[in-house]
């Protein structure tokens, strides 16, 4: 498993909302989305999670820096954990990087060769409104995503 971090450069264009609405648009493909799952939410319809989200961003007034959080997790070829999987995955990834208690929403892409994970993850915690940035959050990854440190069966 790959881990990757998109970073968003210019904080105005990056948005919660639009992130979500990429990842769950199917682009005019049978197969481009699979699984959606929505973590720390109340509910479990996408456009209310991303209301929900919006509304604990705008709790934070004080920073200026990118609120989302937006995450790939790539499989290898072959590789292709099921659903309680992925959330195991998702779980323990999230974990890693101090987003426990954050609310997220997960998108599982089918449209490369390779099954693949987005996670935009609210970096504004839901009950403190204080924003998180992940520590080392390259090495955290890395160690996160060690072949020793599978958590699914392997394929094959």
């Amino acid at each position: 498993m790959i881990a990757k971090h998109i970073p968003m450069h210019a904080v105005n264009k990056s948005g919660f909302a639009s992130l979500v609405r990429y990842l769950t648009d199917t682009q005019s493909k049978q197969e481009r989305t699979g699984d959606i799952r929505m973590t720390n939410c109340i509910g479990d319809d996408v456009e209310m999670a991303t209301l929900e989200v919006l509304n604990t961003q705008a709790m934070n007034t004080r920073s200026r820096a990118d609120k989302t959080y937006h995450l790939i997790l790539s499989f290898r070829d072959g590789e292709e954990p099921d659903a309680s999987h992925l959330a195991s995955i998702e779980e323990r990834i999230c974990d890693a990087l101090g987003f426990s208690e954050h609310q997220r929403v997960s998108v599982v892409h089918h449209d490369t060769d390779n099954r693949h994970l987005h996670i935009a993850i609210n970096k504004i915690h839901p009950t403190r409104f204080t924003i998180h940035e992940p520590f080392h959050a390259y090495q955290t990854l890395a160690r996160a995503c060690d072949d020793r440190g599978r958590i699914w069966p392997a394929q094959g």
